[in-house]
């Protein structure tokens, strides 16, 4: 039987807007299977939400020494004939590639193959191996509609970024109690972890004092929870929000990095947010995606180098003395949101896909009808047919 692959991950914000769209793509009974690397993220999810696995031994090379981009290097090439005949035996007729080094093997393989590739980019600056991808890829789906100038000779398409429905559903904060998430992605942030404690304390000498959720990433949750313990502030701190939409129903505020899955997820949920780029990110795309939910008024940014317990304190102490407008403020990120981001996405991948449209028994023991996921919300232009090749 004929699949669509995904492929990519090594972080959540690639992970997760690929299960988002193979969700979709389940829904109307196309079968999904997904190529990764051994050590990211998607090693543990992908098998946890049903969908058949292949790991690569790859790893990435960006920010890191010469030696390391040179085995990055060597790996990828090695990880190349494996992956063309994974594609050929699965028969698989898409390939979406969601970025980060984990796609590299299997879309390249694609492009080689001359399976139709599409690619999710999720930043508002195109990542480095979405841009190495495109010249061969069929169409181009992007999170934020800055992106699409990045491919101006490309089927570039903004759709938004495919996440889970239930942010979207996450209501309106509580006005009878002010509630500030700290959120550090499913790594959690070093950084975030050693400046908001004291920055918390400070705010509490300005007369403010919220509820305090903070997600430190498993491996610093103890120490985080210590570091509160020692400046005198209460706090309710988790290593890894398995339930992030309910998290977000219970708070006002959040401060966060920029990560392009962050971003979309607050827009979804309505949320205003104090957002501080991390400065390593590859090209400064944090910086463009924290600006894209500025230019709002969602979001307030502060850049990392400047980004002192006190900063942030005078920020924070602003931003909760109006709960009213930090609401609004919530309110406003909205006009980026696309509820329809996951559908669209695949939609568009199994247009390419070249597949017959599957019959209600396609849709196999998930006992779903096919259908036709979506119409195309607001603004997102799915076009009629997508070309099979390059």
């Amino acid at each position: 039987m004929s699949e669509i692959v995904i492929a990519g991950g090594g972080t959540g914000g690639h992970v997760f807007p690929g299960l988002a769209v193979a969700e979709e793509l389940r829904r109307m009974g196309v079968a999904v299977s997904w190529v990764g690397a051994a050590r990211g993220l998607e090693a543990s999810v992908v098998p946890a939400a049903g969908i058949p696995l292949r790991l690569l031994s790859v790893t990435g090379a960006a920010a890191r020494s010469r030696s390391a981009q040179v085995v990055a290097t060597l790996r990828l090439t090695l990880a190349l004939g494996p992956a063309c005949v994974h594609l050929q035996r699965i028969q698989a007729t898409a390939v979406l590639s969601v970025g980060g080094y984990a796609s590299l093997p299997a879309a390249i393989a694609a492009a080689a193959l001359g399976i139709p590739l599409v690619v999710q980019e999720q930043n508002a600056r195109p990542g480095l191996a979405n841009r190495l991808l495109a010249p061969w890829a069929v169409a181009i789906t992007c999170g934020f509609a800055e992106a699409t100038r990045a491919f101006p000779s490309l089927p570039a398409i903004w759709t938004g970024n495919p996440i889970r429905p239930e942010f979207f559903a996450v209501p309106e904060p509580p006005r009878d109690d002010l509630a500030v998430l700290v959120l550090g992605g499913s790594q959690g942030s070093a950084f975030l972890n050693r400046a908001l404690p004291p920055a918390f304390a400070r705010l509490a000498a300005f007369g403010h004092a919220p509820r305090i959720l903070h997600q430190a990433g498993t491996r610093s949750e103890a120490e985080v929870r210590a570091r509160y313990a020692s400046v005198g502030v209460p706090a309710e701190v988790v290593g890894f929000l398995s339930r992030p939409a309910e998290t977000l129903a219970r708070v006002t505020l959040v401060v966060a990095r920029a990560g392009a899955l962050t971003v979309s997820e607050l827009t979804a949920a309505r949320r205003a947010a104090l957002l501080v780029p991390f400065a390593a990110a590859a090209h400064g795309h944090q910086a463009d995606n924290a600006s894209t939910l500025a230019a709002t008024g969602a979001a307030e940014v502060i850049a990392e180098e400047r980004a002192t317990p006190d900063r942030l304190a005078l920020t924070l102490a602003r931003l909760v003395s109006d709960r009213d407008r930090l609401i609004a403020r919530g309110q406003a990120g909205a006009a980026l949101a696309r509820p329809d981001a996951a559908c669209a996405v695949a939609r568009i991948v199994f247009q390419a896909s070249g597949q017959p449209s599957p019959t209600p028994s396609a849709a196999g023991n998930r006992g779903t009808q096919a259908h036709e996921c979506c119409p195309g919300g607001p603004g997102v232009a799915v076009p009629a047919t997508i070309g099979s090749g390059t």
